[in-house]
């Protein structure tokens, strides 16, 4: 073998090497999605805290049997879920106060003890259980109430939530918090084949959010880059119009809450 083949074939093989390692390098290209949860719902600002949004791949188009199913859905609203699962208004009511879903949404208050029966009885419980220690009983007191009343309505959203996608993936899901009332998506993977600088996604929050007496789910096509963050900020539509690159479903939920809420 010459000498004059094996420099050139050294050369080769350094060229690809290096070429090996300047591609690993390359970072995956990637962009990040912002949905803002305060949105106006009949003339007032609403914020949508502790609600789950799912990211899904392509434009409203390309999701359309998803948005036909969300559209023609059956719901169990929370209100219809707890009163057949026989809790008292009061309950009822101190859900709706901060629009929640579940005890576990904000912390059980010394008066809501004494306003709630199923938390009464839940905490009296625990005193027995704890050795007659009030903070105790009522740090635990979620796990003295009904099964029902603590996971049965999220079972009954997971079900409905696995009926919407029928077997579809989203690529991520994120929820608001209580303070920017935001739901950001990061490390979205983008491909942007040449002369492409932006990739479109759908946000959806898919389950209904209940605001009322209606349930509300929106579905947003936003285009991502990896430069800046996409922006979704929802609305709901005035009569006769739409929402530009929005889908919003708004129905009227039966109603189930009798009685009042023990406040004076």
């Amino acid at each position: 073998m010459s000498v004059r083949f094996l420099h050139l074939s050294g050369i080769l093989f350094a060229f690809f090497f290096a070429s090996l390692t300047t591609a690993a390098q390359v970072p995956p290209v990637a962009g990040s999605v912002e949905v803002s949860g305060r949105v106006k719902i009949e003339g007032k600002q609403e914020k949508l805290t502790r609600k789950r949004f799912y990211l899904l791949s392509g434009t409203l188009q390309q999701n359309r049997q998803l948005l036909d199913r969300i559209r023609t859905a059956e719901i169990t609203s929370r209100d219809c879920y707890y009163t057949r699962a026989q809790a008292s208004p009061q309950f009822i009511c101190w859900l709706q106060t901060e629009n929640c879903e579940s005890p576990y949404c904000r912390k059980i208050e010394t008066a809501d003890i004494e306003r709630v029966p199923e938390f009464k009885a839940a905490y009296q419980k625990g005193l027995t259980l704890f050795g007659r220690k009030p903070e105790i009983a009522r740090d635990w007191l979620t796990t003295n109430l009904s099964p029902l009343l603590t996971g049965g309505y999220y079972k009954e959203q997971e079900t409905l939530l696995g009926k919407l996608l029928s077997g579809m993936k989203p690529l991520q899901s994120s929820m608001t918090d209580s303070v920017t009332v935001k739901a950001i998506f990061v490390d979205i993977p983008l491909s942007l084949p040449a002369g492409k600088t932006s990739e479109t996604f759908t946000v959806s929050n898919i389950q209904p959010i209940e605001f009322g007496g209606k349930s509300y789910v929106w579905s947003c096509q936003v285009d991502v880059t990896a430069d800046k963050p996409g922006v979704v900020r929802l609305q709901v539509p005035e009569a006769g119009k739409t929402v530009k690159n929005c889908e919003v479903v708004v129905k009227d939920l039966a109603v189930c809450k009798s009685g009042d809420c023990g406040q004076k």
